[in-house]
């Protein structure tokens, strides 16, 4: 296996993430607007669509690291464990200055933003530790 971010697995990563926004931005408009009033079972069934998208996305980052060497899995490793370190550092900070009254954060958008800024900060850390055993 290459060093570098295989092709398939880059554009199967990307279309699962593009399939998580489409179906997120549609879930929804289709929520705030057609749905608004429905069954509280239909809300929550549409509202849990985008999981389908974020699970795949799961499926091809477990099953891409599990077909790595012992370096592809060290670079993982440290990618994960760096992403982690960095988001729960910023939640930190974040909610050290709501509580100090500095800034605002819902509830709700801390927790919507939680899983796409660890797979924003595992790519990112993906990256520099690959570029770091080059």
């Amino acid at each position: 296996m290459s060093r570098s971010l295989p092709g398939s697995w880059l554009r199967e990563s990307l279309l699962a993430a593009s399939v998580y926004l489409l179906t997120t931005w549609t879930c929804v408009w289709l929520l705030r607007h057609p749905l608004a009033d429905a069954a509280t079972w239909l809300r929550a069934g549409v509202g849990l669509l985008p999981v389908l998208a974020i699970g795949w996305a799961i499926r091809v980052v477990v099953r891409q690291a599990l077909a790595g060497d012992e370096l592809q899995r060290r670079i993982n490793l440290e990618a994960i464990a760096v992403a982690a370190l960095v988001v729960g550092l910023g939640s930190l900070t974040l909610s050290l200055l709501v509580v100090a009254d500095v800034i605002a954060v819902s509830g709700q958008a801390a927790l919507v933003w939680t899983l796409p800024a660890l797979a924003m900060g595992y790519l990112a850390a993906r990256v520099w530790a690959t570029r770091r055993y080059r």
